[in-house]
C-alpha cells in the first residue's frame, strides 16, 4: 500500500472546503444583487411618488447599508455619548 490515507481524507476536506466557499461565494452574490435592486428599488419609487432627489438618495442609502451589513453580518454598534 503506498498510499497514504491521510492524503486520502486531507483531499477529502479540501473538496468540501472548495464547495462550501463556492456556495458562500454564490449566496453573497445574490444577496449583493438583491440589495442592489431593493436599493435601485426605493429610490424610483420615492421619486416617482414626489420625493426630493436628496431625500430619496438618503432613503435608498439606508437600505443599502442596512443590507449589505446584514449581508456581512456586521452589527451596528450603539453611539456613544460623549457626555
Amino acid at each position: 500500500m503506498s498510499e497514504n490515507p491521510d492524503n486520502g481524507f486531507a483531499e477529502i476536506l479540501e473538496g468540501i472546503e472548495a464547495d462550501f466557499n463556492q456556495a458562500l461565494f454564490e449566496k453573497r452574490l445574490i444577496a449583493a444583487v438583491m440589495a442592489a435592486e431593493g436599493t435601485g428599488l426605493v429610490y424610483t419609487r420615492a421619486v416617482a411618488s414626489g420625493v426630493p432627489h436628496e431625500l430619496a438618495q438618503a432613503m435608498a442609502a439606508e437600505v443599502w447599508d442596512a443590507e449589505t451589513n446584514q449581508a456581512a453580518g456586521v452589527q451596528e454598534q450603539p453611539e456613544e455619548d460623549d457626555e
